[in-house]
């Protein structure tokens, strides 16, 4: 590591007490000692310093973090962010070809279409300067993408959707270490922005939104747009009016994602959302700044579906001790992984509840 006063800043988290750790979804699921957050950091000091031998293995635990960012949140130090460091690993790993399986799959899928999910077709709908960007992972959900078009339709706002194709954030490759080939997909989202002269882009996945606001400017990629999170967007909507609803009955258990609350710091909007609708808001324990990780789909942030699972498991068990009548979330993946409790996206809840007239 070239730059010392990194390599003091996860040398001194290599030698902390690793209290952070009982806020570290992968750990509490696996408890594996391997993977908390101080343990990680040691393997990364020892591979900097020549001392490990197992290539592979070292690989292999950079890909079982959920990158959540609990570690940085619960930091004792702060101007520390361990996830920067796991990158490098990635980073390391991808050069060397040193992926998980299910990473390199997803990765080889990005290769061969421009997005991780395979052939799609280009969405491009409205006009305006206020764009909202279909994610892959919205992609996929119909009844999300019906749910914000009868929302958009509803407000009389101008705005343009786009999404689909080859068109993607470049979170895929980000996380499995590629940081040449993201770079260019975050210039390409660039000229997209500018082609079509948007002066903010809303967008649903808290993945997208943290690479736009924060990893593209790392990598000298600055979009000149305001960049919106759908909450913040459609929390807007409802206290100017522009979208009006019948209240609800029942209690809501919202789940926070983890990128969503951590990175960006999004955790009123939505909760305003689903107050507005009526609901009685049932928090589980794990809420706001203390959420735990959904565990993401398999080989995205996590490279071993197995520890996916866990971290799953462990999510599912803590929203059903709410007893809620409906489940909520914010983020499209967040919901697929989240299935079986048929968690519902706040813009699915505006849209069922939407007067008309």
């Amino acid at each position: 590591m070239k730059d010392k006063k990194e390599l003091q800043k996860v040398t001194n988290c290599a030698l902390c007490a690793d209290m952070c750790k009982y806020s570290c979804p992968t750990y509490l699921a696996a408890g594996s000692e391997t993977i908390s957050p101080q343990k990680i950091a040691r393997l990364i000091v020892y591979e900097d310093k020549g001392l490990l031998e197992d290539r592979k293995g070292f690989c292999d635990v950079m890909f079982q973090s959920c990158m959540c960012g609990a570690c940085k949140r619960h930091c004792i130090y702060s101007d520390y962010d361990l996830r920067k460091f796991i990158q490098m690993g990635r980073s390391k790993a991808f050069k060397e070809g040193m992926l998980p399986d299910e990473t390199k799959k997803r990765v080889e899928t990005f290769m061969a279409y421009g997005n991780p999910n395979g052939e799609r077709k280009l969405i491009q709908k409205g006009m305006g300067t206020v764009g909202y960007f279909i994610s892959c992972s919205a992609y996929k959900d119909k009844a999300l993408v019906k749910a914000m078009d009868r929302i958009i339709s509803a407000s009389g706002e101008k705005v343009q959707q786009f999404g689909g194709a080859d068109i993607c954030c470049g979170a895929p490759l980000y996380y499995a270490g590629d940081t040449k080939g993201f770079k260019k997909v975050a210039q390409k989202m660039k000229r997209e922005v500018e082609r079509r002269r948007l002066g903010k882009v809303i967008t649903m996945c808290p993945n997208c939104l943290k690479m736009m606001r924060e990893v593209y400017p790392e990598m000298g990629v600055k979009l000149n747009a305001q960049l919106v999170h759908t909450t913040e967007f459609l929390a807007s909507l409802l206290k100017e009016k522009k979208v009006k609803v019948k209240k609800a009955r029942g209690t809501a258990t919202y789940h926070d994602p983890c990128i969503l609350a951590n990175d960006m710091d999004i955790t009123a909007a939505p909760r305003q959302i689903i107050a507005a609708l009526g609901y009685e808001i049932k928090e589980p324990v794990y809420t706001k700044e203390h959420t735990h990780c959904c565990g993401a789909p398999p080989g995205s942030r996590l490279g071993f579906s197995k520890l996916a699972d866990q971290v799953k498991a462990m999510r599912l068990n803590e929203l059903k001790q709410t007893h809620a009548d409906v489940y909520v979330s914010s983020c499209p993946s967040c919901k697929a992984v989240l299935s079986e409790l048929d968690v519902k996206d706040v813009a699915e809840l505006i849209s069922e509840h939407m007067r008309h007239g």
